[in-house]
């Protein structure tokens, strides 16, 4: 070889690989992955384990504490929590699928010239006011008996209907995603997680006191101040903050 080429070859400054930074789309294409790679994860484990015939997955799939002497009544126990959470990781996978793919590529389409971060922001909020405006709906259903005085707010039975325990399970799951939502992507909203937790709480006492139209006006209660957020959030989205 030549020195004066390999000089050159020597000399010649090397290039580096400069990775470019990830965008706002592909970080949250990551969190997207992750949350319904473990949710669905979670729950197609109990759903295999319930085909298998194990009985711990049986807690997770059906409800627990029929009574028996009324039909299609139920009492409440600590094994609900296990179909809290099973209601609760498929509540996740669906809300991070809908948000996905259906809501952020028609905000795409219908707002070309906002960014990436205005539609995000733009789909989380209006997916949380559907959700809150249908759990307004169903509190309202559950507290009816209170609303129009027809009864009073704790069962005549020592057991609740299937719809009662339904509602029940449902709000309860409802609340323990809003918790993982409100810490994984909103840590600095301190008053949205303590009306979650409190929300929650009240929930699990009115359910063992089996005072379901309680539980049914503080979801509603609840779920009116979340609406008042998502609609306030909505405003100053499409206002450019």
């Amino acid at each position: 070889m030549p020195d004066k080429v390999k000089s050159q070859q020597t000399t010649a400054p090397k290039r580096r690989f400069q990775r470019r930074p990830p965008s706002a789309e592909m970080l949250q294409n990551i969190y997207d992955n992750n949350i319904m790679g473990a949710t669905a994860g979670f729950f197609c484990a109990i759903w295999a384990g319930r085909l298998m015939g194990e009985r711990v997955s049986s807690t997770f799939t059906t409800p627990s504490y029929k009574d028996a002497e009324t039909p299609y009544h139920y009492y409440f126990g600590v094994k609900d929590i296990a179909l809290v959470l099973l209601v609760a990781s498929k509540i996740l996978f669906a809300r991070t699928c809908i948000i996905r793919y259906i809501i952020r590529p028609a905000l795409k389409r219908r707002l070309p010239d906002r960014d990436f971060l205005h539609q995000a922001r733009l789909a989380t909020a209006v997916y949380s006011a559907l959700v809150h405006l249908l759990s307004v709906g169903a509190g309202l259903w559950a507290a009816y008996p209170i609303l129009a005085q027809k009864s009073e707010p704790y069962s005549s039975h020592d057991s609740v209907s299937a719809m009662e325990k339904s509602f029940i399970i449902v709000q309860g799951a409802m609340q323990v995603s809003e918790i993982v939502v409100q810490f994984a992507e909103r840590p600095a909203a301190l008053f949205a997680k303590l009306n979650v937790v409190l929300t929650l709480l009240v929930v699990v006492a009115a359910s063992m006191q089996r005072a379901v139209p309680v539980a049914g006006v503080a979801a509603a209660a609840s779920s009116v101040l979340h609406l008042a957020t998502d609609v306030w959030q909505i405003g100053q989205i499409f206002g450019g903050n």
